[in-house]
């Protein structure tokens, strides 16, 4: 039996229905992701010192700080990043309307790594809940303790129909990766990096990679099309 079949419906019909599409839906749910780092800080920081031993200091400074600014940003911006975007006219298109719409991708992964368990989670979260898509969270199951509280806490503060959060180590993940996604964030090693990325490759499906020397990240298209981000 499929553990993730229901769940990955129940999202796919939510955007499907365009629930996800309009600027109140997409600002409400950034705002339920602030109040979650407001409301669970010091739970937080607890919890990136049980796993990894970082201070109070650290755990704010490259962590929960990061994800509010990113917050704080979409909110500040969503409506201009959600406009058309006009472009140039050639003389034979001089009566036509020509712009650039920005569409939601529908579906996608976020498979986060170990070391920056709730910044690499959550900056991309904000990034795909802006552009109106629904979205499946894969947290690390080596931050048991922060991996606890995504699990246990964030889905109190977004709307269930459009979002989910799935535990389990590398055989859940391999099942999960077995589905097709419309876009898949992935941070983590190199050798997990091509396994995503061949199983998103067979399914014609977006990937963000980071390159294993980098901090930046790489979009690489399985359809190899031009494509924007996120929408």
């Amino acid at each position: 039996m499929d553990p993730f079949e229901d769940t990955l419906r129940r999202l796919r019909e939510t955007f499907q229905a365009g629930h996800t599409r309009s600027a109140e839906f997409r600002a409400a749910q950034l705002r339920g992701l602030g109040r979650f780092l407001q409301d669970n800080k010091q739970l937080l920081h607890d919890a990136l010192a049980q796993d990894l031993h970082k201070s109070a200091f650290e755990s704010e400074l490259s962590e929960v700080a990061i994800s509010q600014g990113e917050v704080n940003l979409a909110l500040r911006n969503l409506r201009a990043w959600m406009k058309d975007e006009h472009v140039p006219k050639s003389l034979a298109t001089q009566l036509d309307s020509a712009f650039i719409r920005k569409e939601p991708f529908g579906l996608v992964l976020i498979i986060a790594p170990w070391n920056y368990p709730l910044n690499l989670t959550l900056v991309p979260l904000v990034g795909a809940l802006a552009a109106g898509n629904c979205v499946v969270l894969k947290p690390s199951e080596i931050s048991k303790s922060i991996e606890k509280i995504l699990a246990e806490e964030l889905p109190r503060y977004l709307d269930q129909s459009c979002f989910a959060v799935v535990l389990g180590g590398p055989q859940e993940t391999g099942q999960l990766l077995e589905h097709r996604f419309d876009y898949i964030f992935f941070t983590g090693s190199p050798r997990v990096g091509k396994i995503v990325m061949t199983a998103a490759a067979k399914r014609s499906s977006e990937q963000r990679l980071p390159p294993p020397s980098w901090g930046f990240p790489l979009l690489v298209s399985a359809s190899y099309l031009s494509c924007p981000l996120l929408g």
